[in-house]
């Protein structure tokens, strides 16, 4: 008898960042200080003490230096601290954002990006598996919920060896090299910084893929596509070092030849005292006659060409612009970009284009996106993402029935469904009288995030006037758990 011959071949997994050390120690203990490396913890006893009262919701917040605050216990970090560091927290295994973050730049405790202008001192802002995937490694989140996770949520803090490198376990036994982002074609060694630093005004997932997926070597664009504004730059974002850079003159001039690594070493920081010296190197090393005069020798460029600035989406941060202006301009603290969008990595359908304007349309109240979006999204092919996003923007015109039609396609195809399809269409339910329907879609949102303010609020309403007054009590006290009064 003739034996039949397979051949499989292994996926490579994480290993983690201790697999590294054995052999890279030195690369290993110079990257433990980076801000990359910790960007994403548990909490320690080392938290910032503080206190502060934010009038728009007339809460004061006292902050102990074991992360306790409102009677919550703050459980993972999320920031470096160069700039600022935010908080999570956990709740039956879900886990939110904190209100409350620590600017350290500015020596404070303040309210959270977004949440400054909130009236209801709420602790309800979902931390999503995307709201991790630049500042953690390995999440691990639990399939059919908004933002549950397997205990430990995060395997591996901050970011890890293998975010840049690849999974390691087939090199460890030495059957395989390890990406290196440097030896890769431009697209490909882009794209490994692109991941974290380019923010866009929209981020879209292609149809079937999860930006998740994405490994070094790969191609971003293949997993995502991200839009910018159209026209005059919106200012400083919190993760917008990559379009930036794409915007300045030494980017436009060099092309390809010039990268993130081209200035910065990811695998060390230069102490503060060494910082001026050694950047001034790397931008002497293409500006040889800028400043020749003798005066200028051993100046600062950065604090010219590369100022810092408050970011327009990220609270009080300062970061540093990376777009290279030739002389310094006013900063744009109050931004009026275009309303158009266009792709930033290319390889957009009308299907991405049309959740971008969705996406930015929503979050500013722009009309002409909404238009824009509506128009796009209905010739594309229905799959979740542009049947809830369809769905949401035709039922604030009052259309209703197409509405509905749409939120129950995006459950039909990914149950047990979007959250926006699910609260939707219990609102829709409950405006016509049909409440059990109504309920149990509230119900199910509620399942997948017991945080979801609009679905308690809706259920408890029907179920009080249903006579229903026990069950109501008991949505009221689990939203209790939510609120710092």
């Amino acid at each position: 008898m003739i034996a039949l011959l397979q051949l499989f071949v292994a996926q490579a997994a994480f290993t983690g960042n201790q697999s590294c050390k054995p052999c890279h120690q030195a690369v290993f203990e110079n990257y433990q200080r980076t801000p990359m490396a910790r960007s994403s913890g548990i909490v320690a006893d080392d938290v910032p003490t503080g206190k502060f009262r934010h009038d728009a919701s007339n809460t004061s917040y006292n902050i102990s230096r074991q992360g306790s605050v409102a009677g919550r216990t703050l459980s993972y970090f999320i920031g470096s601290g160069a700039a600022g560091r935010s908080y999570l927290y956990g709740l039956d295994g879900f886990l939110f954002q904190a209100p409350v973050t620590w600017y350290s730049q500015k020596n404070r405790w303040d309210m959270s990006p977004g949440y400054e202008e909130d009236h209801d001192p709420l602790w309800n802002r979902p931390v999503t598996p995307n709201c991790l995937f630049c500042h953690a490694s390995q999440v691990r989140p639990i399939y059919g919920t908004e933002n549950r996770y397997a205990e430990p949520p995060i395997a591996q803090n901050g970011v890890s060896c293998e975010r840049c490198h690849g999974p390691g376990s087939e090199h460890v036994l030495g059957k395989a090299r390890m990406v290196n982002p440097a030896k890769l074609d431009p697209a490909r060694r882009d794209s490994v910084c692109s991941q974290c630093h380019l923010a866009g005004e929209a981020r879209v997932e292609k149809s079937g893929k999860q930006l998740a997926a994405y490994r070094p070597g790969d191609l971003l664009a293949d997993f995502a596509t991200y839009f910018v504004t159209s026209g005059d730059s919106v200012g400083v974002k919190a993760t917008g070092y990559v379009e930036r850079f794409a915007q300045s003159r030494c980017k436009q001039a060099s092309g390809d030849k010039i990268w993130c690594a081209t200035c910065h070493d990811p695998h060390k920081v230069p102490a503060a005292e060494e910082s001026i010296g050694y950047f001034r190197k790397k931008c002497m090393s293409c500006h040889q006659q800028a400043h020749s005069d003798t005066a200028a020798v051993g100046s600062n460029c950065i604090s010219c060409h590369m100022p810092k600035e408050q970011v327009v989406d990220g609270g009080h941060g300062i970061l540093t612009d990376h777009a290279i202006p030739r002389k310094p301009r006013q900063q744009a603290t109050s931004p009026s970009p275009g309303w158009k969008l266009e792709s930033f990595l290319g390889g957009a359908g009308t299907r991405e284009a049309g959740l971008a304007y969705a996406e930015v349309g929503l979050r500013t109240g722009n009309p002409r996106q909404q238009d824009e979006a509506i128009r796009l999204l209905s010739q594309s092919s229905v799959d979740p993402d542009v049947a809830v996003r369809l769905g949401d923007l035709l039922q604030r015109k009052g259309k209703i029935v197409e509405a509905e039609r749409l939120y129950l396609s995006a459950i039909q195809q990914r149950p047990p469904g979007p959250m926006v399809a699910l609260v939707n269409l219990g609102v829709i339910h409950g405006s016509r009288g049909e409440y059990q329907k109504a309920i149990r879609f509230w119900r199910l949102a509620l399942e997948q995030n017991p945080g979801q303010r609009e679905a308690a609020v809706n259920l408890i309403k029907v179920l009080r006037a249903l006579g229903r007054v026990a069950e109501a009590s008991k949505v009221e006290e689990g939203m209790r758990r939510f609120d710092s009064r």
